[in-house]
């Protein structure tokens, strides 16, 4: 096996095997400048060096994983400049490396291959595109033409049938020393090698009392003869149990396959074969040589499948394993958008506020996969320009989603992505994923094929704004970078299998919002406000829209409670806000200003405790809720008479059950004022002129009367007046007033006692 690493530039003049140069292995297969002395080959891939009279790998650039040569500052893979390795099983790589550490690398090498290969295949399946070439065989099989695409297909195919059937060949074994061929147990325990296979003891070349010949024997041993050839010239890695005495590489090569005996000698014993297993041996075996011996003969010349674009393919792999078929759904503008740009990777998965299955209240996610060699520190490096392109896909997508409302065209199927009440913006998570392969720096992880983790990558954080402590603003938007295992992905996509798929792609989307919820855990916190009754809280939000802007964000329009979200002032979160460049005095500014946020949301809401998004949102049970819906004309008046009360418990007993009072009014300047703002009375608070014994209603209808002008059972606060309001009130629900401070409206010792007109915005 011959190892090439796309794009690393290679020194054609180099003697890489048998005297032969790069040039010269490679010129036969891909297009190689005649006047070049350097050269960078773009593929990834299999090909069959006739000259060489071995297989080629072009393996992905994700290889080179970062480490440094310190002495020429050039790229390593294991440590080892790529140029040095290119023949895995020469004597200058057995020098290099340790018999274990050269195993180990074999091992991985070879393993690698296959799934690469078998990725470029199954890409192939579904993409007939001008990325790939590739040149297909057809090869005899039992009664019909079998597809081999190339030499590999058959030795992977090989591989495959020997790992996955090692029950079927101990039994082989067990029945071919018995009868005529019982074992001689002294001179086998003695003579042989003793195995265990899952804890039983098994002589696998025992010595037999009389030898007679088995065809199923002849079968296996060509077949393991085969398997041993591969592992020998090819370097692929083989766990060969079955200890036969094998045809020897020499003799496979140039009598089995140099003068084709070994397709000669299966057609003479294949009548012998009735089982499947049997006659899917008989035909892997064939398989091979018949290959073998035309390639041999140069009649096939071209034996290759190479992809001059594994970006795509990557990216492909990517889209399918996260994405699924979801892209395929959404309508065409939010993935081929207006300005030209083609989304690489979007779903709709549940939203980052809350964890629901409604369309309404999930969201789009919008990736990007990055193909990049690693640079020196392990990380992937952005350009700028691939930044700003994801944020623009968002504000597309924004925006379109937008036009299908405004048009009139929204069916309900898709994520809102904007509130109307508070005008806030669902977030919208915006990810890049690259590819890496583990190193040595994570232990157990190194070199696996079965790391499925998805890892944030350090400093991986972007972030774009207009405004600061804004969560829900249009333009607002967190783009997160994530790792991603390339050794799982093309194994996990090679497989094909799509259960195994679906159940990476569930863990893949709920990693990918547990991972951006926790990063905006660090950034924010988050409340939970539920309207108090009685309060217009409606008008409130439009009253306030300036202050609230962006803080707010309402998930469905039926929902009756907000989430508030406020910048985080914490040690943690100012470390955060530093590393995304926001200057230390616009956090503090900001953090500073949450308090007023606070304290003027909660004279219309009740506001929960800090909470952290995490599965589900937890909505307290709190009394009194009101609404978010516009209240009617009467309940939208903000004015409050202001009722000086002491003993109220005892007093009410009068007026409470009726919901009636009047309160007797003076010719002063207080009074007057009520008179003024007669109309504007939405509030009857009664008081004692501290913060607490208060009592709130909301003012069904008041006017002025005389004291001869209403009824008598209608309790008077005061006997002293000729003149009154007489105020009709919800005596059914007492509102929280909690947040009113009457004991800022003045008085003097002679007026202590008088009615007062306030508004809600004077003593809040």
């Amino acid at each position: 096996m011959l190892l090439f690493i796309e794009g690393y530039p290679y020194n054609l003049d180099t003697i890489v095997k048998d005297g032969l140069s790069i040039r010269d292995i490679l010129e036969d297969v891909v297009a190689i400048p005649v006047k070049e002395k350097d050269y960078a080959f773009e593929y990834v891939g299999y090909c069959y060096s006739k000259s060489a009279k071995d297989v080629v790998f072009f393996l992905p650039k994700v290889v080179l994983t970062g480490d440094i040569n310190e002495e020429n500052k050039a790229d390593t893979i294991f440590g080892a400049a790529p140029q040095d390795i290119i023949d895995f099983n020469s004597d200058s790589v057995k020098a290099k490396f340790t018999e274990e550490g050269c195993k180990e690398y074999k091992e991985f090498l070879s393993t690698l291959s296959i799934w690469i290969y078998r990725t470029i295949s199954v890409y192939k399946e579904t993409h007939n595109d001008n990325i790939l070439e590739s040149k297909e065989y057809q090869g005899e099989g039992r009664g019909k033409k079998t597809k081999h695409n190339t030499l590999l297909d058959v030795i992977i195919a090989l591989r495959d049938f020997n790992k996955n059937n090692q029950d079927y060949f101990m039994f082989i074994a067990k029945n071919i020393h018995s009868g005529y061929n019982k074992i001689q147990w002294q001179k086998t325990i003695t003579s042989t090698n003793l195995i265990f296979v899952k804890g039983q003891p098994v002589y696998t070349d025992p010595v037999n009392k009389k030898k007679i010949v088995n065809l199923d024997e002849e079968l296996l041993i060509i077949f393991f003869s085969i398997l041993n050839y591969i592992k020998e010239e090819h370097g692929f890695s083989f766990d060969i149990n079955i200890h036969y005495h094998f045809i020897s590489p020499e003799k496979i090569k140039h009598s089995y396959i140099g003068k084709n005996f070994g397709c000669r000698r299966l057609k003479q014993i294949k009548y012998k074969y009735f089982s499947d297993k049997a006659l899917r041996i008989w035909d892997l075996c064939y398989a091979f040589f018949d290959r073998e011996y035309k390639i041999s003969l140069n009649k096939q010349a071209e034996d290759f499948l190479l992809a001059k674009d594994f970006e795509h393919i990557f990216e492909v792999m990517i889209d399918m394993l996260i994405g699924g078929d979801d892209k395929s759904k959404l309508p065409t503008e939010l993935t081929e958008q207006k300005d030209g740009k083609l989304v690489d990777h979007m779903f709709i998965g549940q939203g980052l506020i809350e964890q629901s299955n409604l369309s309404a209240e999930h969201t789009f996610y919008i990736g990007d996969s990055k193909y990049y060699k690693r640079s020196k520190n392990d990380t992937t490096i952005l350009r700028e320009k691939s930044i700003y392109k994801q944020y623009t896909y968002a504000k597309n997508v924004i925006q379109s989603n937008i036009n299908l409302f405004l048009d009139d065209k929204d069916d309900g199927s898709l994520p809102q992505l904007r509130d109307e009440l508070t005008e806030g913006y669902n977030p919208i998570p915006n990810f890049f994923i690259s590819a890496r392969i583990p190193n040595r720096k994570d232990g157990s992880k190194f070199l696996s094929f079965e790391d499925s983790q998805l890892e944030p990558q350090a400093n991986g954080l972007q972030f774009n704004r207009q405004f600061e402590n804004r969560l829900f603003d249009r333009d607002t938007l967190l783009l997160c970078h994530y790792d991603v295992n390339f050794l799982y992905i093309v194994s996990l996509y090679g497989r094909a299998n799509k259960g195994k798929q679906a159940v990476w792609r569930d863990y893949a989307r709920k990693e990918f919002r547990r991972k951006i919820q926790e990063t905006f855990n660090k950034l924010y916190e988050f409340h939970i406000i539920q309207p108090r009754a009685g309060m217009d809280c409606y008008q409130f939000l439009k009253e306030n829209f300036s202050l609230l802007n962006g803080k707010l964000y309402r998930s469905k329009s039926n929902k009756n409670y907000l989430i508030l979200a406020l910048m985080k002032g914490d040690d943690e979160g100012k470390k955060l806000w530093d590393k995304l460049n926001i200057k230390q005095n616009t956090i503090e500014k900001e953090i500073a200003g949450n308090k007023e946020v606070l304290e003027r949301v909660e004279s219309h809401f009740y506001i929960s405790e800090s909470f952290e998004l995490d599965y589900e949102l937890h909505i307290e049970d709190v009394p009194n809720v009101g609404s978010l819906k516009p209240l009617p004309e009467q309940s939208k008046k903000q004015g409050i008479l202001m009722v000086m009360m002491e003993n109220y418990q005892t007093k009410s007993i009068n007026f409470l059950p009726k919901g009636k009072l009047a309160v007797g009014i003076k010719y002063t300047m207080d009074s007057m004022k009520i008179v003024e703002h007669i109309n504007e009375i939405g509030y009857i608070l009664f008081h004692t002129r501290k913060d607490e014994g208060q009592h709130l209603f909301a003012v069904k209808n008041c006017k002025i009367a005389s004291a001869d002008e209403f009824s008598s059972d209608i309790y008077r606060n005061v006997n002293t007046t000729t003149m009154y309001v007489v105020v009709e009130f919800e005596n059914t629900q007492e509102i929280d007033s909690r947040y009113l401070h009457p004991n800022q409206m003045k008085y003097t010792p002679t007026t202590r006692y008088d009615a007062q007109y306030t508004t809600i915005s004077e003593i809040r």
